[in-house]
Formats: structure tokens, sequence, C-alpha cells
């Protein structure tokens, strides 16, 4: 069965509107810049997962997702130091690592199974090695200090309140985009292809091609949002995106529900936060983020967004029912 995304009426639009809305006056009514940082990271976070569903939606799942923010990172970052506005270096890094995982894709996409979760994890690996050898241009170990800041028309984003509407703004974009893709002609085609793919096959689509162009995409928003996050931490090293990190992506979305885009927006607020929370257990936090995806696996294996979802179904059969009942009552 093919996955469907949620129906929006127009109450979902004014529901949309008000947490969109809730979002963007955050800076006005939080009661410290802490909770500015943790809504900056999320969004950033967002982008990165809904491109991990995106690779998803056409039935692969990417561990190496992690090495194309680095890589995005790095270019950004690498570009913007020897001159170039950061504005455009965040398109250019996204553009590379999407050139990456094409001609990467278009091999590795041919194996099945947990081949191309490996070669998926090796090619993040050794973005982290080339990192660190490569000293003379990215610093090495130590990484790259001091990344100039985004600066749109002149007005330089170097608070946390003045980072995070950009930040929010490209979350946004990103959502709709993806939102977008899902309802396309090329998104049916993908979730066909990650049901079975041999009767997609069999259909005379091109289902390599079309896991490609997914793995494509996917990591090239993953490009970005890695270029974003080093302008936003003015830093970045090897270790900014490790396995780790490709791991705690990967949880946010089964935890959220890998299918729609409201799962990804559900793993990322709930899963978030936990980091940030529990500093002061350093060295249980990946612990503590296996625990949650072994928990969420054994009884809410769809996702928590499965729950709204399943809540909205029975309520739509309800009204329907009652409706019957009141046609047939004379």
């Amino acid at each position: 069965m093919i996955a469907h995304t949620a129906q929006f009426k127009p109450m979902s639009y004014v529901g949309v509107a008000a947490a969109v809305g809730l979002a963007a006056l955050l800076p006005w009514f939080a009661p410290n810049q802490f909770y500015v940082h943790l809504a900056t990271v999320g969004c950033i976070n967002l982008m990165l997962v809904l491109g991990l569903a995106i690779i998803a939606r056409a039935g692969q799942l990417s561990m190496g997702h992690g090495g194309f923010a680095l890589v995005g990172g790095y270019v950004s970052a690498l570009l913007s130091m020897r001159g170039w506005p950061p504005l455009v270096t965040l398109f250019v890094a996204g553009l590379v690592a999407a050139v990456i995982a094409a001609a990467l894709g278009w091999i590795i996409l041919r194996l099945r199974g947990v081949y191309f979760v490996l070669v998926a994890f090796a090619f993040s690996q050794i973005a982290v090695l080339l990192a660190l050898d490569m000293s003379s241009v990215t610093g090495g170990a130590n990484g790259l200090v001091g990344v100039p800041p985004i600066s749109i028309f002149g007005y330089v984003l170097r608070t946390k309140p003045q980072f995070y509407p950009f930040a929010l703004g490209c979350a946004l974009a990103t959502l709709l985009l993806t939102w977008l893709l899902y309802r396309s002609p090329l998104g049916t085609m993908m979730a066909a292809t990650a049901e079975n793919q041999r009767l997609t096959e069999s259909s005379g689509i091109d289902t390599h091609r079309v896991q490609v162009i997914a793995f494509t995409i996917g990591s090239g928003i993953a490009g970005f949002a890695g270029a974003l996050s080093t302008h936003y931490l003015r830093f970045i090293s090897p270790d900014s995106y490790t396995f780790w990190e490709s791991v705690s992506y990967l949880t946010m979305l089964v935890v959220g529900g890998r299918d729609g885009v409201l799962g990804p927006v559900v793993g990322v607020l709930v899963l978030t936060p936990l980091p940030e929370l529990l500093r002061s257990t350093e060295g249980l936090q990946h612990i503590i983020y296996g625990g949650v995806l072994v928990l969420c696996l054994m009884f809410v294996p769809n996702g928590l967004a499965s729950v709204v979802q399943a809540w909205r179904s029975r309520q739509r059969v309800a009204e329907i029912s009652a409706a019957r009942v009141a046609e047939e009552v004379p």
C-alpha cells in the first residue's frame, strides 16, 4: 500500500499558520536566549531530517547524512573565508553536496539492503578522515574558527535573535518544498518504489533513477543545512558531523514517523531538546537516544505522528457514521 500524506482542511491551514506565527514570535517571549538557540538548532535539525525523509521516501535509509552536512559546512566556510558572500556559499554548499550525492548514488544505489547502508556509512567516515588529514585546508582537528556570519543586504546575522528568523524561514521553505514534492508525480513514484520496487519497475518506471534523484535532493538539503549551521556557530571541525549525528537524525525520523512531513516535525520537536536538557548526564545521551528508539519501535512502529493520524482517521469515520445515521432517521 502506497503511503499517503495527510489531507489538509481549512482549519488545518489555520492551525499551521498559528504555529508558524508562534514560532516566529519566539525571540520576543522566550525567557532567555538559550531557548532561541534551541529553536534555531531545531530548525537546522528539521532540514536535515526532512532531507533524510526524502531519501527514505524512495525506500533507502542513509547512514551518511552527516557526511554530506560536513561537506556542505566546509565548502561554505572555506569559500566565505576567501571573500565569497555567505548567502551565496550556502547554495553552493548544497549544490556541491548534491553533485557528490548524484555521482555516489548512481553507483551505490544499485546495492540493496545493508550494503547501501554500509557504503553510505563509509562515505561519512571518509569525509571525517579527509577533514582531519587535509589540515592545511580544513584546519585538521582544530577545525575552522571565525567563519563569517550571514549578511542579507548589509544586515549581519550575528546574534541568536537575528539568526533565528532566517533559520526558521529556511526550515519552512524546506518543509514546503518537501510537501510539494510528495504531492508531485515524482513523489508518487518515490512512494511506489519504496513500497514494491519490482512491481514499480514492471510499470515502466526507472526506480534506480528515482532513488538517485531522491538521494541527490536529500543530500543537497543536508549540505545546505550543514553550511547554515556552520555560519550560525561560526565554526566547523571534523567532530561537527560524525556517525552519531547521522544516527540522531535517523532516530528523529523513526520516532516522529516517515510518512508525510508531520513525522519529521514531531521527531525534531521531541528529540532536539534532549541533548541540551541531558548535558549533565554526558555519556548517557546516546544510550537514552537508543532507548527512545527501541521503545518507539516496540510500541509506535510507524512513529508518533501516526498516533495523531490514526486519531484523525477515527474522527473522520465517526463523523461519516453520524452523518449516515442522521440521513436514515426520518
